[in-house]
């Protein structure tokens, strides 16, 4: 498995995945991506700003994320927050079905490509009820930082961050 650059030809790909992330949430009862975003124009946005990673197995794309320098939602945080040069983790997804353990597999790869990077920490926030997500960073040591609010179809939705220092 491989973390690559997201290509435009991946499109339709990630978006078969979005779907499926979008469903698996609604399942766990968490109301999380269940609006438009995370949708084309954001992963279009992303494919632009050249953020976008996808995890890839011969020639199959099980993961999707992003990663960006900044994040302007935490900056109410950043006397908690330790690391200074920093990757924050967007859109994260894993086609669980696939593999299992493909998120830890999925983090994992996200981790070794910040550390040669030369980044000392990731960022990342979560929906509250997002459990898996939350075991996830759990099993991987991100400390939570607080609560932040993001803009989802003009309505600021909740969200909690965390870090981890690498």
């Amino acid at each position: 498995m491989e973390l690559r650059s997201f290509k435009k030809e991946d499109m339709n790909e990630v978006l078969k995945l979005i779907d499926f992330a979008r469903a698996s949430l609604r399942e766990d009862g968490v109301d999380q991506w269940q609006k438009s975003s995370p949708n084309r124009d954001l992963i279009t946005r992303q494919l632009g700003t050249k953020e976008g990673i996808v995890l890839e197995d011969g020639g199959v794309i099980l993961g999707y994320g992003a990663l960006s320098e900044s994040e302007a939602t935490y900056d109410r945080w950043e006397d908690k927050f330790r690391g200074r040069d920093y990757f924050v983790v967007h859109t994260f997804m894993a086609h669980r079905e696939n593999i299992k353990g493909l998120g830890s597999i999925f983090m994992e790869k996200i981790i070794a490509f910040a550390k040669k990077e030369g980044k000392d920490s990731l960022r990342i926030d979560t929906h509250e009820d997002n459990f898996r997500m939350r075991g996830l960073l759990n099993k991987f040591d991100f400390t939570y930082i607080g609560p932040i609010e993001i803009m989802e179809e003009g309505k600021a939705k909740d969200r909690i961050c965390f870090e981890k220092i690498l």
